[in-house]
């Protein structure tokens, strides 16, 4: 009897330990993923990153991530992100949760001083031991807030400052990451604005995505959705249109960057008659994969000097600012970019239109990278830049304004335009796009 005691105690003690174990890793998994998620995030040089007030547990952890933005102009305030965390460890799971707030460099928060609202940012998520896979639900409040849209000048017309009232529903956003792999669904219920002028509604409005990899191969896709969309003018009938949708999908590898943008501009109804609906679908490739990382690389290294140049409309200081990616420009247009318009289609009963088009632009970028600027005037750089581009468009069922515009006879279809060596040819129509050179630099 005495020795299955024994038995039994060494039994309880050595399940016991297991559990102390598992434990134990369970919780150093946790720490160790996130010290690889705010060093990913804080290896961008606009960003500054770090986990404070850690207090590490194998039952229990608490911190806090710290998100500041160091890449800002003059005069421009600072924005920081504080995301406080409270996690309880188990065997095959840690669950999450805690509040996130968005300050300026002035103390205000976006939620509850610059946006009334009933609170922070909420979010509450999981980090699954085994799959080693992260997962966070955040939930942005509802909130009501008066703006004042500053006064403009558009084509002589002077539209006075006024205040619109945005409103918006509690919305929503799932994210989910394992290793590099990361997707994101997120949707945003209700969003009014509101003026003396018109009352805008959207509803249903969602956003999902996928992105896998780095900033030096990767593999992304957006899609945002706006199923109702009604805007009403002051005293007029309602304009509402319905199943808007924009998708965009990048991949980037060892050789080229390649992006599409596909748009569904939806079906626009006045008291139930269609006035318009169509979309398009836009594609880039030939875009060398080097040039894009060094393009890149660039830009994140000298963001601050261009934006603070830029805000101080100083064209000497920008043009210093940007110098540093004049290499990486030409390095890109040496591979001679192309942009295709994969498919066009515009229908609107009201105007008796139905048009169809494709077309693509693109420049000839043999010997570019040889190119000295220094010694180039901007006349020589311009006029060589445009002969070497190269396109062509087709459009079937081109409307009549369009026709008539371009001075072309109403039977002209399919419309032709192509541009080459400095000319565009609309329907044997040359129009010169440079006048002659008389620069040779």
């Amino acid at each position: 009897m005495r020795k299955w005691m024994i038995a039994g105690a060494v039994v309880i003690v050595l399940a016991g330990g297991g559990y102390l174990g598992a434990q134990a890793y369970s919780s150093q998994r946790f720490d160790s993923e996130m010290d690889k998620l705010v060093a990913r995030l804080d290896a961008r040089p606009d960003w500054h990153v770090s986990r404070e007030d850690v207090d590490s547990g194998w039952f229990h952890s608490s911190g806090r991530i710290e998100a500041r933005y160091v890449a800002v102009a003059r005069d421009a305030d600072a924005v920081s992100i504080e995301v406080p965390y409270r996690a309880n460890h188990g065997l095959l799971e840690t669950t999450l949760d805690g509040e996130a707030q968005v300050t300026d460099g002035g103390g205000q928060t976006l939620f509850g001083d610059v946006l009334e609202s009933q609170g922070p940012m909420t979010w509450s998520g999981r980090f699954l031991t085994r799959e080693q896979k992260l997962e966070g639900h955040f939930t942005l409040p509802s909130f009501s807030q008066t703006v004042t849209v500053p006064a403009r000048e558009v084509a002589g017309e002077v539209t006075p400052a006024r205040d619109m009232q945005l409103e918006s529903a509690e919305a929503t956003l799932d994210i989910e990451q394992v290793d590099d792999h990361v997707t994101l669904k997120g949707a945003m219920p209700r969003l009014r604005l509101t003026d003396d002028q018109a009352d805008v509604l959207m509803e249903g409005a969602t956003v999902s995505g996928t992105f896998e990899g780095d900033d030096q191969a990767f593999r992304q896709q957006m899609a945002l959705t706006f199923p109702t969309t009604t805007v009403t003018p002051s005293g007029s009938p309602s304009v509402i249109t319905r199943d808007i949708g924009y998708t965009v999908k990048a991949a980037l590898d060892a050789d080229q960057l390649t992006m599409q943008l596909k748009a569904d501009l939806g079906d626009t109804r006045i008291q139930d008659q269609s006035v318009f609906s169509g979309g398009f679908t836009l594609a880039l490739d030939r875009v060398d994969g080097d040039a894009y990382r060094a393009l890149t690389k660039a830009l994140e290294e000298n963001l601050t000097e261009i934006q603070t140049a830029a805000d101080a409309d100083d064209d000497r200081a920008l043009e210093s600012a940007l110098a540093p990616l004049q290499p990486s420009i030409q390095a890109l247009l040496a591979g001679s970019p192309r942009l295709s318009l994969e498919s066009l289609n515009a229908d609107s009963p009201m105007l008796g239109m139905k048009l169809r088009g494709e077309g693509e632009l693109s420049i000839d970028g043999a010997g570019i990278e040889e190119w000295n600027p220094e010694t180039m005037s901007d006349a020589a750089l311009e006029r060589e830049f445009v002969r070497r581009l190269q396109g062509s468009l087709t459009l079937e069922g081109a409307p009549a304004v369009l026709l008539m515009s371009l001075g072309l006879p109403l039977g002209s279809d399919p419309l032709q335009v192509e541009l080459a060596d400095g000319v565009l040819d609309i329907d044997g129509q040359r129009i010169p796009l440079l006048p002659l050179a008389n620069d040779s630099n």
